[in-house]
């Protein structure tokens, strides 16, 4: 992956650019007048590689992913260039950008059971939302769900297929939510907080899979925290941001072992260190 930020820092561009940010910013309306809730954010992500946005809340991360998407709150404008295999997304209508999203786009978010219909079985969903992009019969839409749920390692999932979200753990259910984004085949996939509601056990499996399906599909990612404990396992290249700014850029490498900006080194500075007695129980050790 190869990320650009619109000041300083500069990663030379290697490999297949599938997404291409510059100068974005996202305006909302107050009574006080305009506010800028993303400043002038540029970055870059390759195919089958992974970019973390950390920051704490309302440092912007989130509302970058929506602009990505189309999907910003009613009132809110982006400006700037979002560019996708190189075809701009800014400036499309509603009807084009829903034709982008889940084909060539797609989003994990981080509470699965809010984004999952209770009344309908988990199997039902994902088969929607395979025929609503893809056509084709319920039949072929079933196969595909039944291999989706296999691939993110759901047991007996031709049983699991009719059942309920209620019927499974929070972990299950984000795996549901990735099976669903995947059997899109996306270009690329956002997750925001992913991890954030589960345990340090089930983190890690959700990590694991993240990571294995990713080198299996290539495709590409924007992995999306405040814990930069997380982003040192999943990501090539971090993009550090605060109260809407992009404040430092790099390769992973790079952010952790030579940070630029006082707010990353504060950042890291929380972070337990590696020969902290605690590190095992917290599960936050690198």
């Amino acid at each position: 992956m190869s990320l650009t930020a619109p000041r300083t820092i500069s990663i030379p561009v290697a490999g297949s650019t599938l997404l291409e940010v510059d100068h974005l910013t996202v305006t909302f309306p107050t009574s006080s007048g305009p506010v800028e809730v993303v400043k002038d954010a540029s970055f870059r992500v390759e195919s089958g590689d992974t970019l973390g946005i950390v920051g704490e809340s309302g440092s912007g991360k989130s509302m970058t992913s929506l602009a990505i998407m189309g999907l910003l709150p009613r009132g809110g404008t982006a400006t700037g260039s979002i560019r996708l295999n190189g075809h701009e997304l800014l400036g499309r209508s509603d009807r084009e950008m829903r034709r982008v999203r889940g084909d060539k786009v797609a989003m994990v978010f981080q509470d699965p059971l809010s984004s999952l219909n209770p009344y309908y079985t988990v199997g039902l969903q994902i088969e929607e939302a395979y025929r609503a992009h893809n056509g084709g019969s319920r039949r072929d839409a079933r196969r595909v769900t039944i291999e989706a749920l296999e691939r993110v390692r759901i047991a007996d999932a031709s049983r699991r297929v009719d059942h309920y979200p209620h019927q499974f753990s929070g972990g299950m259910r984000q795996r549901i939510m990735i099976a669903m984004a995947l059997c899109l085949e996306p270009d690329l996939l956002i997750a925001d907080e992913p991890t954030t509601a589960l345990d340090v056990t089930v983190q890690a499996q959700i990590l694991e899979l993240l990571a294995d399906l990713q080198r299996e599909t290539g495709t590409g990612m924007i992995f999306i925290t405040h814990d930069l404990a997380v982003v040192s396992q999943v990501a090539q290249d971090v993009l550090v941001m605060k109260d809407g700014e992009q404040v430092e850029a790099g390769t992973a490498e790079q952010v952790f072992s030579n940070p630029r900006a006082a707010y990353t080194r504060a950042l890291l500075a929380a972070l337990p260190r590696i020969d902290d007695p605690f590190d095992e129980l917290k599960g936050t050790s690198r």
